[in-house]
């Protein structure tokens, strides 16, 4: 015959293995992900993106401003030169030698700026990269933890399972599926003691009737509020 001190048994063992259960599932869940690199990568990925806009926009104003430069010159060139001698032809020339001028003035204000920003950016491909790489060495130490952490909690899910079995065969078949449901309906905890004339799992006070039932122990009752199977404590 099933003893309802049997059955609170193997709800602590039952409980102890879904202590086991979550922590295998969180080890594995946390070797599962890589989120914390793969946001640095990202990150480092959109820095050197950057650094190459930068650069190319670099290269081809510099490449513009070269050009610019050789205009300068040729103007300055036709103005003093003498060859010019119309006063509305060195006219036209004046005004597209300062507006050549102008531009080249903006064109590097605006390569500086950019020569600033590749720095920055460098700057922070630099930084993006230690983190990476000091990430990437915990990671590997932590990766190392949970595998021995799985091990360990492997092992002991094992012996729990062992233990389990071994007393649910001493269950009765009828009381065990009770008890499994309530389990399941009760988020893990079926077997309640009884304290003070307390159900200790929902708080409640037992009626007069219902404690001597539970102390008499001659059969298995439910807390009449929660519906978990009553152990005298």
């Amino acid at each position: 015959m099933t003893t309802i001190k049997q059955l609170y048994s193997l709800q602590e063992l039952d409980l102890d293995l879904d202590g086991v259960n979550r922590r295998i599932a969180e080890a594995e869940r946390e070797l599962e992900t890589r989120l914390s690199l793969g946001l640095i990568e990202e990150s480092l990925e959109q820095a050197r993106a950057r650094l190459q806009e930068i650069q190319n926009t670099h290269r081809d104003l510099q490449l513009e401003t070269e050009s610019q430069r050789e205009r300068s010159s040729h103007l300055d060139t036709q103005l003093y030169g003498g060859d010019v001698a119309n006063p509305r032809d060195l006219e036209a020339l004046q005004l597209e030698a300062a507006n050549v001028r102008h531009q080249l003035e903006q064109q590097d204000v605006r390569l500086l700026e950019l020569s600033l920003q590749a720095e920055d950016a460098r700057n922070r491909i630099a930084a993006l990269e230690q983190e990476l790489a000091d990430t990437q060495a915990a990671w590997e130490a932590r990766q190392a933890e949970l595998w021995e952490q799985l091990e360990e909690l492997t092992d002991r899910q094992e012996a729990l399972m062992k233990d389990r079995s071994t007393l649910a065969a001493g269950v009765d078949t009828i009381e065990l599926t009770r008890y499994e449901g309530l389990r399941k309906s009760k988020g893990g905890q079926a077997v309640a003691r009884v304290v003070r004339g307390l159900c200790q799992a929902c708080r409640m006070s037992l009626p007069t009737q219902h404690l001597q039932r539970v102390r008499s122990g001659r059969q298995t009752v439910l807390c009449n509020s929660c519906g978990r199977m009553l152990l005298p404590g």
